[in-house]
C-alpha cells in the first residue's frame, strides 16, 4: 500500500508540476500582454490630453492675439503676461507642464506664446527649438514641413518631457507650431503604475490557477497511475493487460484507446515473431528460429543430437540460366522434400540462400549416415522446371552434440566448417574435424606469410637428379621450390602451392623459380655441368602468351639454350583450354624447350589429345610407382603407361622410386628414366654440384641384363 501511495503521489506531483509550468507560462504571457495594453492606454491618454490642449490654445487666447503675433506686431509685456496667466491656469487644470506656440523666421524660433514663466525660459536660454536648421531630422522641423502632428520625447535643459506638436497653417501656406508638454516623471510614474497593476492582476490569476491545477492533478492522478502501471506491464512484454473503461470522458477514451493499442500490439507482436523466425519463401523456420529451436532442445540429458547443414551445389547456374523466380521455385520444392523427413529429423530450416539446416535428435553415427542417404536420395530425384529437367545435388556438413559443441551457435559454425571441407574435397558430406579446421586456419596464416616470402627471399630451389635406367647417367634434374619460413622452418610445396594457385600467387612463384633455375643453369654450364632442368608450371601459365614471352626473355637474358629447360605440366589441367595450350606448346617445342606431362595417370586426359600434344615425355605419378608392391593392379597400370608412352614415341620417367625392387621392376618394363629417394633426395644447388661430380652411379642398383638400347621403340624427339 505504501508503494502504491507513493506511485499515486508521484503521478499527481508530475501532473501538478506540468500544470504549474503551463500556468506560469500563461501568466507571464498574460501579464506582458496586459502590461502592454495598459501602458499603451497611458500613452494614448497622455496624447489625447496633449492633443486637446493644443487645439484649445487658439480658443483660450483672444482671436486678435495670434493674428497680431503671426503678423509680427509687437506684443506688450503686460498683454503677454496677462495671456501667460491664462495659459498657466489651464496647464494646472489640464495637468500640463507647458503650452506654447512658435513659428520659424529665417531659421530662428520666434515664440508667439509660452506658458513657461520668464525665469524658467531664462534658465533654458530659450534653447528648446532655437536652431532647428542645425538638425534636419528634428521632429519640430519635420512637422513644420509636412504639416502632420506628432508625439515626441523632448530632452531639454530642465528635463525630459512628452510633447505633442500640432502644426497650424498660416496665410502664406507655411505653418506655425502649437506644442504641449507633460512632465516625463509624471508620465513614467503613470506607466510604472500601469505595469504594477498588470503584474498584480497576473499574480492574482496565477494563484487562482494554481488552486485549479491542484484540483485537476488530484482528479487525474488515480487514472493516470493505473494507466502508468498498465504501460509498464506492457513494456515488459505483457501485451494482454487491459484497463477498465467505464468512464465516458477523455480518460475513458484513453483507456479504450489503450486497450485497442494492446490488442494491436499483441497482433503485431505475433506477426513479428512469425517474420523473425519463419522464412517467407519456403515456409520453414529461418536461421534465427532454427538456432532458437536448437538451443531449447539441446540437452545432454536428452541424448545425442546432430546438426546438419545442406548446401545445393552449383545453384548459381540455376539462377543464371533459368532466372531468380525459377530459382526460388526450386528452393520451395527442395524445402517441401526436406520438410517431409521423419524422425530422427525434428526440425528443418532454410538458413539463407541455397543452404538448409536439419536437426536430428537421439542419434548415433549410423543414424546420421542413414539420414544423409535419405537426403541424397531426395536430392537426386530430378525436378521439372519450365520444361527443363534439373538434376540437383547437395553437400552436407555435420556437427555432433555434445562432441563438437555444447551450444547451437557453436554447432552451426562447426557444421559450416565441415560443409566447406566437404566441398573442398568434392564429397557429398563431411563430419566436423577439429584438426582440419586447425589446418585451414594455419593455411590462412600462411597465405599472408607467402606475400613476404617472395619479397624477402624466403623461397629456395632444390634439385633432384633424374638418371637413365640403362646406364645411370645423370643428364636431367627437376627443380623443386621450398619455403624456408623464418618461424616454422621448411614448408613443403604441397602445403603452400595449392592456395598460392587459388590466390593468384602461383604465377609470381613460377616466374621466380624460372629465373633462379636459368641463372643456376648458366653457372653450371660455365663449370662444365650441362643439364636439362625441369620446372613445374601451371596450365594457366602455358595458356598465357605473355608467359611464353617471359620464357624467351629469360633464356636470352641468362644466355641459356632452350634445350636446357624442360617444362613439366600436370595432366589434370591439360584439357582446360586445349586450343590455346596446343598453340603455345607448339611454339615452345619449336623454340627447343623440352615438354613433359607430369603426374600422368591421375587425370582425365583423352588419348586422342595426348597423341596430338607436342610433348617429349611422360612422368608416371609417384602414387602408382610407390604402391606397386601393394597391389598388382598398379603394376599393370605402370606397365600400360610405359607401353603407351613408347607407342606414342615419348620418353617415360618414373618418379617416386624409393626401393630397389621398384627400380628393378621399372627397368624390366622398359622405363627410360627414374627419379626418387633411391637415387638422391632433393638438395640445394651446391650440394647437387658435388653430388654430380662424385661417382653417383655406384650407389644405383644393378640394371637387369635384358635392358638394352635395342629393346626401346624409336623416339621422336626433336
Amino acid at each position: 500500500m505504501k508503494l502504491r501511495f507513493r506511485q499515486l503521489n508521484s503521478a499527481r506531483v508530475k501532473i501538478l508540476l506540468v500544470l504549474l509550468l503551463l500556468n506560469l507560462l500563461l501568466m507571464i504571457i498574460f501579464t506582458l500582454l496586459l502590461q502592454s495594453v495598459m501602458c499603451d492606454e497611458v500613452r494614448r491618454d497622455a496624447d489625447r490630453r496633449l492633443s486637446a490642449a493644443v487645439q484649445t490654445l487658439p480658443m483660450i487666447l483672444p482671436n486678435h492675439y495670434l493674428t497680431r503675433a503671426l503678423a509680427g506686431e509687437e506684443i506688450s509685456s503686460e498683454e503677454y503676461v496677462q495671456q501667460l496667466a491664462i495659459l498657466e491656469r489651464y496647464c494646472q487644470i489640464a495637468g500640463l507642464r507647458d503650452l506654447y506656440a512658435f513659428k520659424l523666421e529665417n531659421g530662428k524660433v520666434a515664440y508667439l506664446i509660452d506658458s513657461a514663466t520668464p525665469p524658467l525660459l531664462a534658465k533654458a536660454n530659450y534653447g528648446r527649438y532655437q536652431e532647428l536648421n542645425e538638425n534636419p531630422t528634428s521632429p519640430a522641423l519635420l512637422a513644420l514641413k509636412d504639416g502632420h502632428p506628432r508625439s515626441v520625447i523632448v530632452s531639454e535643459a530642465w528635463g525630459e518631457s512628452r510633447t505633442y506638436l500640432f502644426p497650424m497653417p498660416m496665410a502664406d501656406g507655411s505653418h506655425y507650431l502649437i506644442a504641449a508638454d507633460i512632465d516625463s516623471d509624471l508620465f513614467h510614474k503613470s506607466l510604472m503604475q500601469a505595469r504594477w497593476q498588470a503584474l498584480s492582476m497576473g499574480l492574482i490569476l496565477f494563484i487562482a490557477a494554481c488552486a485549479v491545477c491542484y484540483l485537476v492533478a488530484h482528479h487525474f492522478s488515480a487514472p493516470l497511475a493505473t494507466l502508468s502501471r498498465a504501460v509498464r506491464r506492457m513494456a515488459t512484454g505483457d501485451f494482454g493487460v487491459r484497463i477498465q473503461a467505464g468512464r465516458n470522458d477523455e480518460l475513458g477514451n484513453i483507456a479504450r484507446a489503450f486497450n485497442a493499442l494492446g490488442e494491436l500490439v499483441s497482433a503485431r507482436d505475433q506477426s513479428l515473431r512469425e517474420l523473425a523466425y519463419v522464412d517467407s519463401l519456403s515456409g520453414l523456420v529461418n536461421r534465427v528460429g532454427f538456432l532458437h529451436f536448437a538451443a531449447e532442445h539441446l540437452n545432454p540429458e536428452r541424448g545425442s543430437f546432430a546438426l546438419l547443414i545442406l548446401n545445393i551445389n552449383d545453384f548459381h547456374f540455376i539462377n543464371e540460366y533459368l532466372g531468380y523466380q525459377q530459382g526460388d521455385e526450386v528452393l520451395r520444392h527442395i524445402a517441401e522434400r526436406l520438410n517431409v523427413l521423419r524422425r530422427p529429423v525434428i526440425k528443418v530450416a532454410r538458413l539463407g540462400g541455397n543452404t538448409f539446416g536439419v536437426l536430428l535428435e537421439r542419434v548415433l553415427s549410423d543414424d546420421v549416415l542413414k539420414v544423409l542417404e535419405r537426403l541424397d536420395a531426395s536430392m537426386t530425384e530430378p525436378l521439372l522446371m519450365g520444361g527443363e529437367r534439373l538434376d540437383i545435388s547437395a553437400s552436407s556438413g555435420v556437427a555432433l552434440f555434445p562432441e563438437h559443441g555444447l551450444s547451437a551457435d557453436i554447432l552451426l559454425r562447426n557444421a559450416e566448417v565441415a560443409l566447406c571441407g566437404a566441398k573442398s574435397a568434392r564429397r557429398s558430406f563431411a563430419f566436423y574435424d577439429p584438426e582440419q579446421e586447425a589446418y585451414s586456419r594455419n593455411q590462412l596464416t600462411l597465405m599472408g606469410d607467402l606475400r613476404e616470402a617472395l619479397a624477402e627471399g624466403h623461397l629456395l630451389v632444390y634439385y633432384q637428379p633424374k638418371v637413365k635406367m640403362i646406364d645411370g647417367v645423370v643428364s636431367e634434374a627437376e627443380a623443386l621450390v621450398r619455403w624456408q619460413h623464418p618461424v616454422r622452418g621448411f614448408i613443403a610445396p604441397s602445403v603452400f602451392i595449392p592456395f598460392a594457385e587459388q590466390t593468384g600467387k602461383l604465377r609470381a612463384i613460377t616466374e621466380w623459380v624460372v629465373h633462379d633455375v636459368l641463372m643456376q643453369a648458366a653457372v653450371w654450364i660455365e663449370e662444365g655441368l650441362e643439364l636439362c632442368i625441369s620446372v613445374n608450371v601451371g596450365v594457366s601459365d602455358v595458356e598465357d602468351a605473355s608467359f611464353v614471352s617471359f620464357l624467351e626473355r629469360q633464356l636470352a637474358q641468362c644466355q641459356v639454350q632452350p634445350q636446357n629447360l624442360c617444362l613439366e605440366i600436370t595432366e589434370t589441367g591439360v584439357m582446360r583450354n586445349p586450343k590455346d595450350l596446343m598453340r603455345n606448346l607448339e611454339y615452345l617445342r619449336a623454340m627447343g624447350v623440352k615438354l613433359s606431362i607430369d603426374d600422368f595417370g591421375t587425370g582425365y586426359s583423352s588419348f586422342a589429345y595426348l597423341a596430338k600434344m607436342p610433348v617429349h615425355e611422360l612422368k608416371i605419378d609417384q602414387s602408382f610407382v610407390m604402391s606397386m608392391s601393394e597391389r598388382f593392379e598398379n603394376v599393370s597400370i605402370v606397365r600400360s603407361i610405359i607401353e603407351l608412352g613408347h607407342i606414342l614415341g615419348l620418353s617415360v620417367i618414373a618418379e617416386g622410386v624409393e626401393t630397389e625392387a621398384a627400380w628393378q621392376a621399372l627397368a624390366v618394363m622398359g622405363c627410360d628414366e627414374a627419379q626418387g629417394y633411391l637415387i638422391a633426395a632433393p638438395m640445394p644447388a651446391d650440394a647437387f654440384s658435388l653430388w654430380c661430380m662424385a661417382d653417383s652411379r655406384k650407389h644405383l642398383p644393378i640394371t637387369p641384363p635384358n635392358m638394352g638400347e635395342d629393346s626401346y621403340p624409336q623416339r621422336h624427339f626433336s
